[in-house]
């Protein structure tokens, strides 16, 4: 993991010159970032940057393009976008690691701060228009299969868990204090996504561009209270419900923001429970393999234990 004592910031002040012809004077880090280590960064003309460090990317070259494309082409500018450089490059390869650099939008997510119903409204004309944009900017290239591909991962998980000695590390042990009470519902749970699986294959749905991933997170509330999506970095051509899930229990404001700008307005409980049990079941994956397969610190495993315990939040 790039750690803050292997930046080189002057390097990054000499990259970030050449490429985007910016005069860096002052780098603020932004500690949030799972996959990448963020920083403010002040030009000399007082303008406000941000920085994304990526060094264990596997995000394709075309999520970045599509959220260029989705600002540039389809003129919808409530989203984080990167800025190309001045030879049109999305990010740079800098020695072990990439950058990208984007608009610096002061505000607080929806984590941290409850969106208004106007806001939930916003927020639904401005998915509309994302998945509208595939009449101006065609197709996303990433297509929706329904596979599950977290489903081996998950079972070795969860039979891990009997193999846990008292030798297993304190994280390790938290883990399957979180796990095993409910190892027959997450079984379950995998159940009833596998019957569903086969159920959506069978349909005749409608695909739109998405997000991917409109989670709390990634949603944010800027200073004028205006609503942004952040972090396009699985980006996907999918029904409407891979986004509209996130707002399951907020429903009315966002599809009324909706309506107004597409249509096709009616959910279909069917693909929208998919996409639950892949959330729930996928967050217990993603953080369980990071605890139980990985070694990090205790801090870091910490984070990982509080995602985990805060993700598995949809019921149906």
């Amino acid at each position: 993991m790039l750690t803050e004592s292997k930046i080189d910031k002057s390097l990054l002040k000499d990259v970030i010159q050449k490429k985007f012809g910016i005069s860096v004077v002052n780098f603020t880090l932004v500690p949030k970032w799972e996959a990448a280590r963020g920083y403010i960064i002040e030009s000399s003309n007082h303008k406000s940057f941000f920085l994304k460090i990526y060094w264990d990317d596997k995000t394709p070259d075309s999520a970045f393009r599509f959220a260029d494309d989705l600002f540039s082409r389809a003129g919808i500018v409530n989203i984080a976008h990167p800025i190309p450089t001045s030879q049109g490059q999305m990010r740079i390869q800098i020695r072990d690691f990439q950058i990208a650099l984007f608009d610096w939008i002061s505000g607080k997510t929806a984590q941290e701060h409850k969106l208004t119903d106007i806001q939930l409204e916003g927020l639904g004309e401005l998915l509309a228009k994302i998945h509208q944009s595939k009449t101006i900017i065609g197709e996303y290239s990433v297509r929706e299969n329904f596979t599950i591909p977290f489903k081996d991962r998950l079972v070795s998980i969860l039979s891990d868990m009997s193999e846990m000695t008292g030798d297993s590390s304190k994280y390790k042990t938290k883990l399957e204090l979180f796990l095993r009470p409910h190892r027959q519902e997450f079984m379950r749970e995998l159940e009833i996504l596998e019957k569903l699986q086969r159920k959506v294959r069978t349909m005749n749905l409608e695909f739109v561009n998405c997000h991917g991933e409109p989670s709390p997170g990634n949603i944010l509330s800027s200073d004028n209270a205006e609503v942004y999506l952040l972090d396009w970095d699985e980006p996907i051509f999918a029904p409407k419900e891979k986004d509209l899930l996130f707002f399951k229990d907020n429903l009315e404001p966002v599809m009324k923001g909706y309506s107004g700008f597409s249509s096709d307005t009616v959910i279909d409980q069917d693909v929208l429970e998919f996409y639950g049990h892949m959330w729930n079941l996928g967050e217990i994956t993603c953080y369980g393999s990071k605890l139980l397969f990985e070694d990090h610190s205790d801090a870091q495993n910490q984070i990982w234990l509080d995602n985990l315990e805060g993700g598995w939040d949809f019921a149906f």
